[in-house]
């Protein structure tokens, strides 16, 4: 995982709560990094999930809740790094549809080792958009919040529902967002 992930938490953990939390959630851990962490090299995942669970054990918080707060969170910077790329949508639902087909195709560009979720879309009604979500992390409650950052970023309101999830032994994640 990139190790922008890895800020991109620690900065949601200082901002959100303290640095004090943040140190005491990296020292209940054992991490081969020691928790420092450079945003272009790349960790191994479970040190995120080890991360994410310490945390989430320390502020009593369900583990969706934490990961779809640090989504949301975290959606401005993935905004500013796809800026050049989305600069001429305005739409949430047409810039979830980019995502795969676009931004995740120019990170593989930029950095071969990277590994993006697959994203694949169906839009019965112009207020409905569902993404079938395959990824081998199963972050789809992370994808939900970016989700419901990029609607933020767009203005726009919307509501989530997962009728399968890989967390539950689907085979996919189906994240239905409905337009409100």
């Amino acid at each position: 995982m990139k190790g922008a992930i890895f800020t991109g938490l620690a900065e949601f953990v200082e901002q959100e709560h303290s640095l004090t939390l943040w140190l005491e959630v990296v020292d209940s851990c054992t991490l081969a990094s020691k928790g420092e962490y450079l945003t272009t090299e790349i960790y191994d995942d479970e040190e995120f999930f080890m991360l994410a669970h310490a945390l989430s054990e320390k502020l009593a918080t369900p583990a969706p809740d934490l990961y779809r707060g640090f989504g949301v969170y975290f959606f401005p910077t993935l905004m500013g790094i796809a800026t050049k790329y989305a600069s001429h949508v305005e739409d949430v639902f047409d810039f979830i549809i980019i995502v795969d087909s676009v931004i995740h195709t120019e990170v593989q560009k930029a950095d071969p080792l990277a590994y993006t979720p697959t994203l694949l879309y169906d839009r019965p009604d112009d207020n409905t958009l569902v993404v079938r979500y395959l990824s081998k992390r199963k972050m789809c409650h992370f994808a939900e919040g970016l989700i419901l950052g990029a609607a933020k970023h767009f203005n726009q309101k919307v509501e989530l529902s997962q009728s399968q999830c890989l967390l539950k032994g689907d085979d996919h994640c189906l994240i239905r967002i409905q337009k409100r």
